[in-house]
């Protein structure tokens, strides 16, 4: 336990609320960093001022917007930045209608076009290779629509890890779920082969670090998806 004080003491009103806050400034503020174990329950209840039961509930809260690890018998550890919890989230919104998927689709062709022309700059010879391969597997003839739909997903991952940007991440992976569908629908309507030809393009322009062609190829991509969205909708 650091020896300087690190919180306030608690007011009576929203006790989780601004025990919640105290615990997320921490973090933010990199007094806690990942990896970091937080103090007792007995230590951090003394120095906000509040009962144990009131931190418990705040601590749960930390942990489900992906701040905490909380395990039984050990102290919570902050852990590092993960789109999970947002994409718990935003899974549960999407679902309540298709409508959302065409919506998806839209909002999604523009951050995979700047993600490609990030990429352009970023991407290792190892993460091309992967890239390669994963389009020569695509290529196979015969295998369930739920292998194509696999294999289109990779593409799109490989790309957006290639990025080495947690922020890309985030706000790609919060939707992967409903991607998945959406890449589903396209693909039984517009066809696995066009689809697998239009990543061959995108890979021949992240082959040549083109930033400029690597977003065009992948608008153009994007753009088939929401038209043959649009048909099954």
């Amino acid at each position: 336990m650091p020896s300087t004080k690190i919180f306030s003491k608690i007011e009576p009103t929203d006790k989780i609320g601004q025990i919640l806050s105290a615990i997320q400034n921490s973090i933010i503020e990199g007094q806690w960093p990942p990896g970091t174990k937080l103090p007792s329950e007995k230590d951090m209840a003394k120095e906000l001022g509040v009962s144990r039961f009131s931190l418990r509930e705040a601590l749960c809260v930390a942990e489900a917007q992906g701040l905490i690890k909380i395990q039984q018998g050990k102290r919570p550890v902050v852990i590092s930045p993960s789109a999970s919890p947002i994409k718990t989230m935003m899974s549960l919104v999407m679902k309540r209608t298709q409508e959302n998927l065409l919506d998806l689709t839209k909002a999604r062709a523009g951050l995979e076009c700047v993600i490609a022309q990030v990429a352009a700059e970023k991407i290792t010879e190892p993460e091309l290779n992967n890239l390669e391969e994963n389009i020569t597997l695509m290529a196979i003839n015969g295998r369930d629509l739920d292998y194509y739909v696999a294999k289109d997903a990779e593409f799109h991952d490989i790309i957006l890890k290639s990025t080495k940007s947690i922020v890309f991440e985030i706000m790609l992976s919060s939707v992967t779920p409903l991607v998945a569908e959406s890449i589903k629908m396209t693909l039984a309507n517009g066809g696995i082969e066009r689809a697998n030809k239009m990543h061959r393009e995108i890979f021949k322009a992240l082959q040549k670090h083109d930033p400029a062609l690597a977003g065009q190829k992948m608008a153009l991509h994007m753009q088939y998806a929401e038209e043959d969205l649009q048909k099954v909708l």
